[in-house]
C-alpha cells in the first residue's frame, strides 16, 4: 500500500512540474494570461482527481467487487472531464486550451517516468539487495510456470481418458422408434 502511495505521489509531483513547464513555455506566446493559467490549473487538478478515482475503482475491482464498480468509476471520470471542459470553454477558448493541456499533464508525467526515463536508465547499476529480490521473483515465476505446465499435461491426459470412455459409448447404437402421427385431436382423451 505504501509503494502505491509513493508511486501516485511521484506521478502527481511530476504532473505539477509539467504544468509549471507548460505555463512557463506559454509566457512568451500568451504573456501572463490569467484565463490560461486558470484552465491549466483546473485541468491539472481534475487529472489528479480522476487518477485518484481510477486507482480507487481499480483497487475495488481487483479485490473482487466486479465490473460494475469499474464501469461506474469510468463513467464518473468521463462526466467530470466533460463538465469541467464545458465550464472552462464557457469562460474562454484559451481557458479551454489550458484545461486540455492540464488534462494531459499526468499522462505526460507517466510517459516520462515509465517510458522515456526508464529507457535511458537501462545501464544503471542495481544494488545487490534489489538484484537478489529480482532473482527470487524470477525463480518464483519459473516455478509457477512449471506448475502450469504440469496442470496442462494433467488436463490433457484427463481429456484423453474421457475421450476413450465416451468413444466406446458413442459406438453403441440405440434403437429409436418412429413417431405416430395423430390424425385428430378427438382421439386424444
Amino acid at each position: 500500500m505504501d509503494d502505491l502511495t509513493s508511486f501516485k505521489n511521484k506521478i502527481f509531483q511530476y504532473g505539477i512540474l509539467v504544468a509549471v513547464i507548460i505555463e512557463l513555455a506559454s509566457l512568451p506566446f500568451l504573456g501572463l494570461d490569467i484565463q490560461f493559467s486558470y484552465g491549466l490549473a483546473l485541468g491539472t487538478a481534475v487529472a489528479i482527481l480522476n487518477f485518484s478515482i481510477m486507482v480507487f475503482t481499480l483497487k475495488r475491482a481487483l479485490s473482487g467487487r466486479g465490473m460494475a464498480t469499474t464501469f461506474l468509476g469510468y463513467m464518473i471520470r468521463l462526466i467530470i472531464y466533460g463538465c469541467v471542459f464545458y465550464l472552462s470553454m464557457k469562460v474562454s477558448t484559451i481557458s479551454g486550451l489550458g484545461t486540455i493541456l492540464g488534462f494531459l499533464t499526468l499522462k505526460s508525467a507517466i510517459y516520462y517516468l515509465h517510458g522515456f526515463k526508464a529507457k535511458f536508465s537501462k545501464d544503471r547499476k542495481v544494488s545487490p539487495e534489489v538484484k537478489a529480490g529480482f532473482e527470487r521473483m524470477d525463480k518464483e515465476k519459473e516455478a509457477h510456470q512449471t506448475n502450469r505446465l504440469r496442470d496442462r499435461i494433467r488436463a490433457e491426459l484427463d481429456y484423453k481418458e474421457d475421450e476413450e470412455f465416451f468413444g466406446e459409448a458413442s459406438k453403441m447404437r440405440r434403437r429409436t422408434y418412429p413417431r405416430r402421427k395423430i390424425s385428430s385431436w378427438k382421439n386424444i382423451k
